[in-house]
């Protein structure tokens, strides 16, 4: 009995302890779906790395994020993008959002990482994802 009391005692220390954070999930994908739609699918890539967080366009100069998105997407691109999820991270300004593009060609999946609170708005920090099938 003791043992289950530490133990739940720990654990509202543990989780109290982190900060709390409040998301809008609809306002995060839709920042994701902005970047998606100006770099994946209008190809515009000054216009994409505008939209990246000031932090990381401090580390990813332009040439690197042009050069990633022609190795994301070699020979075709999505025509649509749709919100399959997003998952805020608990106690962090972090929301993981999964995105589905479709095309001619085939279907595209992405994940889009944005950084943010529902006060501060999001701007996105880290993305990957590519040609699915």
């Amino acid at each position: 009995m003791r043992n289950t009391i530490a133990g739940i005692i720990i654990l509202t220390a543990f989780f109290g302890c982190a900060e709390k954070f409040d998301h809008d999930r609809d306002l995060a994908t839709k920042r994701a779906v902005e970047f998606a739609e100006e770099t994946f699918v209008r190809r515009n890539s000054e216009k994409g790395y505008a939209l990246l967080a000031d932090k990381a366009r401090s580390y990813v100069p332009m040439e690197k994020f042009t050069e990633k998105l022609t190795k994301m997407h070699p020979s075709s691109h999505p025509q649509k993008i749709t919100v399959v999820g997003a998952e805020p991270v608990l106690g962090e300004k972090i929301v993981h959002i999964r995105l589905r593009g479709e095309g001619a060609d085939g279907s595209f999946e992405y994940a889009v990482t944005v950084v943010g609170t529902a006060a501060t708005d999001y701007r996105v920090t880290t993305f990957s994802g590519g040609r699915a099938s």
